[in-house]
This record gives C-alpha cells, structure tokens and sequence, in this order.
C-alpha cells in the first residue's frame, strides 16, 4: 500500500456498489460483460479544498480507462485483471503537464499566468471569460486588435468593462474568438447549449459505416499492441486522449502543421510515445500523405474545429468511407456536437465558466477556476481514451466505423452531476495540490524529462515501460509495418 493509501480510510469497491457513477458509464460503453475483474479507488473526497469531487471524478475517469483496456486485454489473451487507483494520484493527474520537468527544471504551459486569460468584468456586473491559450499568437492578436489595447488586465478591464455580457460574448464568438459568460449551474442548465448537453451522453459512440468484424490479434504484450492512431489533435485533451492510448501500446503518430505547432511546453506533457510528423494540409501532396495515413489507420484523433475537417475532407464519414478495415473517428470539441455553440472556440476554463462549475467554485464571491487550474481538458482526455477503446473493443466484435465524440462541457457537467461537498467544513485541507506525487523519468533528446507515474495499478497487466518523445517533425509521415 502506497503512502498516499495509508493516508486515506475509505475504499471505493466497484463490486461492493461503492462507484455508482463509475458502473454507470461501464454499462453506458457496454464494457461490463468483457470485464471480469474490479475496480478500486482508494480514498475518498474531499482531499483539497473544493466544493466539487475532483479526486473521485478523475479517479473514476482514468478506473474507465483501465477497464476498457483491462477487457481489451481479457479479450486477447483471456487473461482477467483487477484495477486500482489512488485519490491523490488522481487528483495529480487533473493537472498532469503542471508536474513535468527537463532536466530538473518545471515546465509549465503556464496559460493561468496569460494576460489576456481570465474573467473580466462587464458593465451589466457579470464576467465574461476569454482565452487566448498559452497565448496562440492568432487568438492573442485577435483580442488584442478587438479591443485595440495595451497587453495587461488592465488595459484588458478597462475596454472589456465597456461592453455588456451578451453583447461581448456574440460579438467576441463571431470574431472567431474564445468567449462565454459566467453563468451559474442554474443559468446553464436553461441555457439552449446546455440543454442540448444535458440531453448527450458523456461518451457518445455513433456507427458510421458497417463493415466484417476486426478482431484482436492473441499473443499480445499490450492491450494495444498493433493499433495503429493517427493523432491529428493540439492543445491538451487531444493529444492527452492519443498519449493515452500510446500508454497501452497503440502506435500513435501525431501530425502538426510546421506553420502551427503547439508551444514546447504542451509538447512535452501530451506527446510522450508518439511518432511526430510535419504535413502542411495545405499543400497537396501532405493532403495526399494524410489521406493515405488515415486509409491504414484504426483510430483518427482530431480536436479542431469542424470547419477544418470539412476544408481538408476529413470527417468522420469521409474518413470511413475510405478505410481499408473500419476507422474508430474522435472528436473533442469545446461545448458539444449539437446546439447553437457546437462551432465555438473554447478551452478549459471557458467549460468551466459556461457550465456554472466556476461559480460553484467561487461562492459567495468572484467565479474561480478548478483549485489545480485544469478540470475539462484531462477528464475529456480520459473520457476520449475510454470511448475509444470501447469503440475498438465494439469493432473486433460487430465490424463497422465509430464516430467518438467528447467535448469539454459536458465533461465538466459529469463532474458536477456527482454532487456537492460542504466547504464549511474544509479548512484543515490544502487550498492547492500540495501532496507529493510519484514521478518517472525518460532519456529523450530534450534531455532527461519526467512525468507523472501513471496511476492505475493492475494485478496482471505490465503495459509497456519503455518510452521515448520525438520533436515535432522529427519522424516521416509513415506507418511502422
């Protein structure tokens, strides 16, 4: 028993009943009768300081990774295993790239320190929430051009307190830049996106083409092994979902633009155990190279906008319709695939503004983010990873192409839905993760890099321990035969 464990008194059994939210998405992915083992979360909220269940969701998110690959692994091998987690790993893995070091030294994507990333007070008295992101230079020029400003809050307050809420957040929106108003749970929940939200599943697993079965191949080291992802994803829940999947063995290779890639910093807390490519859409050969990738792909990551798959051709169908075997389609966006927002920009925080969790969170006073920062971006990431496997596990048994679909939202509105913690009664715990965390540690050519010890322990399943991180563009635009 680990450190963390002794610490904690309660255990979490998913067979004694105790992880009802958890056996509800197991039978949501139909994943109960392929997995003959258990699952256990050690520990229990509160474990910092935060009238939401943090610890427990992500705990249950990551158990839902675990068991679709633990029948994943029951499948090919018939092998069963038993899966747990600790409260406080968990809580680490709500802000995993927070940990990651070079060298000795933390590297933070450091987006809470971004000035043009908060809420902003209007002149009707709401916030309204923007976000350029670490900052992108395109989002950041855009607000700055926007609002014609200096590069500090202040200048920011001053021209954002001008606007009304509603009047800012659509004219911010129609500018193609993040924005949403402050609305608490209440207001969400009658709002006409959150309505559609509260109407889709968390995971949501659509067939989009029929097609022979593909079953496992036996003999396998890794429940993963031979899968083959084409990870056309940025920011974080994208490639954390494809990370993930490299973490079980999947051969993942992740394409980015040369003109567009993500800062160093995102890069090295999401893409460890990828293959990394440069193709630039825009050209016709790359577009050709991509087409031919996803032809001979078993999953396609994609956490852009739906108005770049439509201009490159790669949407679900179109993707599946040229499969060489069936083709498992993710797609994570900010605020859903149906409603009046399903095009909008949007990161983490915005999820957490737009869907009340922020003003839970800050009660009586200023809305406030997640107590670790991140909420959204990890739990979509986990929720993808799980939906994926589920979708592949679906494929080996009926055939046929999935279309996978998360966002950030209705991530956050789960997290919500277990419930509310008195805070009243919470003063002796830390306002921020303060508890030690387990650390790894790889030889890459960035230097020595470490992450975060994965979580989840197994009773009979070793997941491949050698890794590695190749820069942006380091490798070909080719699959490993």
């Amino acid at each position: 028993m680990t450190t963390n464990t002794k610490r904690a008194t309660k255990i979490q059994r998913l067979s004694a009943g105790d992880l009802k939210p958890l056996a509800s998405l197991i039978d949501n992915l139909n994943l109960g009768p392929q997995f003959p083992g258990d699952a256990t979360l050690y520990g229990a909220d509160p474990v910092i300081r935060s009238p939401h269940h943090l610890g427990e969701a992500s705990g249950m998110a990551q158990l839902l990774i675990g068991i679709a690959a633990a029948a994943i692994w029951h499948m090919r091998t018939g092998q069963k295993t038993n899966i747990s987690i600790d409260i406080i790993d968990a809580m680490h893995h709500l802000h995993p790239t927070h940990f990651v070091q070079q060298q000795g030294r933390l590297i933070n994507v450091g987006a809470e320190f971004v000035e043009v990333n908060g809420m902003f007070l209007c002149r009707d008295n709401r916030y309204v929430m923007i976000e350029g992101g670490p900052p992108y230079s395109k989002l950041l020029k855009g607000y700055l051009n926007f609002f014609d400003c200096g590069y500090n809050k202040k200048s920011i307050a001053r021209e954002v307190s001008k606007w009304d809420s509603s009047d800012l957040e659509e004219a911010l929106s129609k500018a193609g830049l993040p924005a949403c108003r402050a609305f608490t749970r209440e207001e969400w929940l009658v709002h006409p996106q959150g309505i559609s939200l509260s109407e889709a599943p968390i995971i949501e697993i659509v067939k989009i083409a029929e097609g022979e079965p593909v079953p496992f191949d036996h003999g396998a080291t890794s429940p993963l092994q031979g899968v083959r992802v084409l990870d056309f994803t940025h920011v974080l829940a994208g490639p954390r979902s494809a990370r993930t999947l490299a973490e079980y063995g999947a051969d993942v290779l992740h394409i980015s633009s040369p003109a567009y890639p993500d800062t160093l910093a995102q890069h090295l807390g999401v893409d460890e155990g990828k293959k990394c490519t440069y193709l630039d859409l825009r050209e016709a050969a790359d577009l050709k190279t991509m087409q031919r990738l996803a032809r001979r792909a078993d999953v396609f990551t994609n956490s852009y906008r739906p108005g770049v798959s439509k201009r490159f051709g790669l949407l679900p169908a179109e993707l599946a319709g040229t499969s060489e075997h069936g083709l498992i389609c993710l797609d994570i966006n900010a605020y859903g695939h149906s409603g009046p927002w399903t095009e909008r920009p949007g990161f983490d925080q915005n999820a957490q503004v737009a869907t009340g969790f922020a003003a839970k969170e800050g009660e009586p006073d200023k809305p406030r983010f997640s107590p670790v920062f991140y909420l959204g971006d990890l739990m979509a990431g986990y929720f993808a990873a799980a939906g994926m496997m589920a979708a592949l596990l679906r494929r080996s048994i009926e055939g046929g192409s999935y279309h996978v679909k998360i966002s950030l939202a209705r991530s956050v509105m789960w997290v919500q839905e277990l419930g509310f913690l008195e805070t009243a009664t919470q003063a002796s715990l830390p306002e921020k993760d303060s508890y030690p965390a387990k650390m790894t540690s790889i030889d890459s050519v960035y230097g020595k890099l470490s992450f975060l010890t994965p979580a989840l322990a197994f009773s009979h399943l070793a997941l491949p321990y050698e890794s590695s991180l190749s820069p942006y563009g380091a490798d070909l635009p080719e699959w490993c035969d």
